[in-house]
């Protein structure tokens, strides 16, 4: 079988980047680690890690293996929005990683002060193939 093994990495509520060294992000974009309340995958849909297993799928993949980092902002309105493959692996990966995040539903927003805002997230993804 020519299935992509697909190891989800721990680090995806740990995994933070700095605003200030991101030129996807500006001033109004708060840190995560920061922020009074984090952004909440929807509960309907599973978890966030599990999304993204259940629809990344490259069936002929053999390309090389290692880690995507992906970065996006989740929006006041909860959605995904400015989508960054940060540490790219083939375009192969790096495209169907951007599908998968486009078809993401809308998530809780994160709130500091009382308010929504926008919050920068990152998380990585294992690749290897099956060959």
């Amino acid at each position: 079988m020519n299935k992509i093994i697909l190891h989800l990495v721990a680090l995806l509520f740990i995994s933070t980047a700095f605003a200030q060294d991101l030129s996807m992000v500006s001033d109004d974009v708060i840190e995560y680690n920061t922020v009074d309340l984090r952004p909440e995958f929807p509960d309907y849909s599973g978890n966030f890690m599990d999304f993204v297993s259940k629809n990344f799928s490259l069936p002929e993949y053999d390309g090389p293996t290692g880690s995507l980092k992906v970065g996006f902002i989740i929006e006041q309105n909860g959605m995904v929005t400015n989508i960054k493959v940060l540490k790219n692996l083939d375009t192969t990966s790096t495209v169907e990683i951007k599908k998968v995040l486009a078809k993401c539903p809308k998530w809780k927003p994160a709130e500091h002060n009382g308010k929504p805002v926008r919050v920068y997230y990152e998380f990585s993804l294992k690749l290897s193939s099956a060959s």
